[in-house]
């Protein structure tokens, strides 16, 4: 039995494009992991990441076609839904016959998307891996009984019906290591904050899953965190340098959760010799040990998630983190060797004031980081303030579910999208620009101690032009 998985374009690009152009640095591992739960069990597995390979609609169709599946899961976070159900309709239009399954993120609107579009026959929620062996388990045998798969939602005599939720896979050693060969390879770019910063062969891992933290404005449900043990990730990271991957992005939800265990991934790093560099997202609770050994492991930058410079909006948000704290993790981070510290920052939440979105530029500015990135507040189905905006009447899910929405297009909120756009815009040309010489200074120094630095600088100026332009549409950009 043959299973086709795709992970589509994200909404933002135009789908009336002949030829939407879009590149990555992620693989779609989830769809990987699913591959190999699948492959594992006998069945046939092809996978198609849609934008990497700069195919139009009709090319996709076409390659549903060439590889004829008996089934076709379609991996939907909110970005890419309206991707995804454009997908599912040509294939059903072509094969009305063909089961077609969605899941990621996108699919806590489950209900309604089984409502709207009767062509969807099921949505898997939570982890996929077993469900979706499970699933495809009993399409093979032709029953319509499914009643007993747990995460799932259905149709049984055109009444949807749904199960209860997946217990989380404890042991995530039992996985296969994703088969990056699935892929119909098409262009990936380690990139920050949307810049292309290398030409190498880029890739990403997951080494652990979950987030305990409750930020308010987050997508991570799987409030338990549960890591791969140290043997385990070595094992896949002297793989992908054997394919000759040279950069890796750890995309765990909260990477740098337990220092002890980061610890013992790096020495393992350093013991076998794994010639790859690293790159990671994490919150500031971390350790200068932590960082000392993440340097001698390769780990050459990390992002993390400031949000805001004003106590009041942290407190909204439900980070548990203050500024001071946020710039004691910059210190820890800098002393401990990394060579590019990053933060992220959001202006426009529904509190937010013109004092707070100034404390949190002075922020950026104060603190010593390399590259800042700022975004609008938006939210999404599933997260705790599109609930709190749904009861206020101050948002209709019924119009904004399948795209989630920025909140200043919403009409409760005191400042335009256009304003917001323009201080981000005039933001970023005065954080890299000559108006603040010492951090100009800085950046020269370090880049001149750093062969890293030195190169990625070498590989942004070959098309500075096109990172101007990239950092003037940050600010207009959904992410």
């Amino acid at each position: 039995m043959k299973v086709a998985l795709i992970n589509p374009v994200p909404m933002d690009l135009n789908l009336d494009d002949p030829r939407p152009k879009f590149s990555s640095f992620a693989e779609p591992l989830g769809l990987l992991y699913i591959a190999g739960i699948l492959e594992e069990n006998g069945y046939e597995v092809s996978i198609l990441d849609h934008g990497t390979t700069n195919y139009t609609f009709s090319q996709v169709l076409n390659w549903i076609k060439a590889e004829d599946p008996e089934v076709l899961g379609i991996s939907v976070l909110t970005r890419s839904f309206l991707s995804g159900i454009k997908i599912a309709k040509l294939a059903k239009e072509w094969n009305p016959n063909l089961p077609i399954v969605l899941g990621n993120y996108h699919t806590i609107c489950a209900e309604r998307i089984m409502k709207k579009y009767s062509f969807i026959d099921f949505c898997v929620y939570g982890e996929g891996e077993y469900t979706m062996l499970e699933l495809v388990s009993l399409i093979k045998k032709g029953t319509t009984k499914y009643e007993n798969i747990k995460g799932i939602y259905y149709r049984e005599n055109n009444i949807i019906k749904s199960t209860p939720p997946r217990e989380l896979e404890e042991n995530l050693d039992i996985f296969a290591i994703p088969n990056r060969n699935l892929l119909e390879r098409g262009e990936y770019k380690m990139a920050i904050g949307g810049l292309n910063i290398s030409n190498e062969k880029s890739g990403t891992i997951i080494m652990s899953r979950g987030c305990p933290f409750q930020c308010r404005f987050c997508t991570v449900h799987q409030r338990k965190w549960r890591f791969r043990s140290v043997k385990n990730i070595i094992k896949e990271l002297l793989q992908l340098e054997s394919e000759g991957y040279r950069e890796i992005m750890v995309m765990d939800d909260n990477f740098t959760l337990n220092p002890k265990w980061v610890i013992d991934i790096c020495k393992a790093i350093h013991k076998e010799r794994v010639d790859l560099v690293f790159h990671c997202e994490g919150r500031i609770e971390g350790t200068e040990e932590m960082y000392e050994y993440m340097n001698k492991a390769n780990f050459k930058s990390i992002f993390f998630g400031m949000e805001s410079g004003s106590q009041p909006i942290l407190d909204y948000y439900n980070k548990k983190i203050t500024p001071q704290k946020g710039k004691l993790a910059i210190k820890k981070a800098r002393k401990g060797g990394l060579d590019i510290l990053m933060a992220s920052f959001i202006i426009g939440s529904p509190p937010e004031t013109l004092e707070d979105i100034q404390k949190t530029i002075n922020f950026a500015f104060k603190i010593d980081i390399d590259y800042a990135m700022f975004h609008i507040f938006e939210v999404f189905p599933g997260i705790e303030i599109w609930d709190e905006l749904a009861s206020q009447n101050k948002l209709d899910p019924d119009k904004y579910w399948e795209t989630g929405v920025r909140v200043p297009e919403l009409s409760f909120y005191k400042y335009s999208l256009k304003f917001l756009t323009t201080v981000i815009r005039k933001t970023y040309r005065k954080f890299y620009s000559l108006e603040r010489p010492q951090f100009v200074l800085k950046q020269a120094i370090r880049s001149l101690k750093s062969n890293y630095r030195r190169d990625k600088l070498r590989y942004l100026a070959k098309d500075f032009r096109a990172s101007l332009r990239m950092l003037d549409s940050l600010s207009e950009k959904r992410f």
